[in-house]
C-alpha cells in the first residue's frame, strides 16, 4: 500500500478521533477559563485580609498605648502615695523616736515593693491574654485565606474521567464559574466583625488589667494609712507639718 493510500486512510480515523474526543478538549478550554478566575478572587480576598492584618496592628497599638498610660498612670500615683509618707518621716522633730520611724520607713519601702509585685502579675496576666486572642485571630485570618489560594481549581477531577465522562466534568466546571462569578464581598463583612470583636476581647482585658491595678492601689493606700496612724499612735509623731511659731517683739 502507498503512502498515499495510508495517509488518506489515516485522515479520516484523526477526523474521527478528534470527534470524539472534542468534549475532553472542551473540558480543558472551560478549565483554563476557569483559571484566571481563581486568581481574581484569590487577590481580591488577599487584599481584605491585608486591610483586616493592618486594622488587627492598630487596634494591637491602641491596646499597647492604653496599657502603657495606664501603667504609667499607677506607676506614678504610687510613688506620690509613697513620698507622701515618707515627708511625714522626714518632717519628725527630733525629739520623736528614730527607731520607731525607720521601722515605719522600712514597712512603706516592703509595701511599696509588694504593690510592685502586684502590678508585675496585672501586666503578666495581660501579656498571656493577649497572646491568646492574636493567635487565635490570626490562625482564623490564615483559615479563611487558604479558602481562596486556588487550591480547589482541580478538585473538580477527583474521581472523575476525561476521557470517559467529560460531560460531567463540564456539569462540574460551570457550576464552579457560576460559583465563583461574583467576588465574595461578605468577606469584608466577616473580616470587619472579625475585628470588631478582636477589639472588644482586647478591650476586656484593659478593664480587667485597671482592675487589677486599682486592688493593688487601694490595698497600698490601706497600708500606707496603717503607717501614718503607727506615726502618730506607736511612734507618737506629727502628721501635720508644726506650724512655724513667730516671737512677737516686746
Amino acid at each position: 500500500m502507498s503512502v498515499k493510500a495510508v495517509f488518506v486512510l489515516l485522515v479520516p480515523l484523526f477526523g474521527l478521533a478528534l470527534a470524539q474526543r472534542e468534549p475532553s478538549l472542551e473540558v480543558m478550554s472551560a478549565l483554563k477559563e476557569l483559571q484566571p478566575r481563581y486568581r481574581e478572587i484569590q487577590d481580591y480576598a488577599i487584599n481584605q485580609l491585608t486591610e483586616a492584618r493592618l486594622n488587627s496592628s492598630q487596634v494591637i497599638f491602641n491596646f499597647h498605648t492604653d496599657v502603657l498610660t495606664s501603667k504609667d498612670q499607677y506607676v506614678s500615683n504610687t510613688i506620690e502615695e509613697e513620698l507622701g509618707v515618707l515627708m511625714i518621716l522626714d518632717r519628725q522633730p527630733e525629739t520623736v523616736d528614730r527607731t520607731c520611724l525607720g521601722f515605719v520607713r522600712s514597712s512603706v519601702d516592703m509595701n511599696v515593693n509588694l504593690v510592685g509585685v502586684s502590678y508585675t502579675n496585672c501586666i503578666v496576666r495581660v501579656d498571656d491574654s493577649l497572646a491568646g486572642i492574636v493567635s487565635e485571630f490570626y490562625k482564623t485570618i490564615q483559615q479563611d485565606e487558604s479558602q481562596y489560594t486556588g487550591s480547589g481549581l482541580f478538585g473538580v477531577f477527583r474521581g472523575e474521567n476525561i476521557f470517559h465522562a467529560p460531560a460531567e466534568l463540564m456539569k462540574k466546571l460551570s457550576e464552579k464559574l457560576e460559583e465563583l462569578r461574583e467576588n465574595p464581598t461578605f468577606i469584608a463583612t466577616e473580616l470587619f466583625d472579625m475585628i470588631v470583636e478582636f477589639e472588644q476581647e482586647l478591650k476586656e482585658v484593659k478593664t480587667g488589667y485597671d482592675e487589677c491595678l486599682e486592688d493593688g492601689m487601694q490595698l497600698l493606700r490601706s497600708v500606707l494609712e496603717i503607717a501614718r496612724t503607727q506615726v502618730a499612735q506607736v511612734c507618737l509623731g506629727q502628721l501635720e507639718e508644726p506650724i512655724p511659731t513667730t516671737t512677737v517683739a516686746a
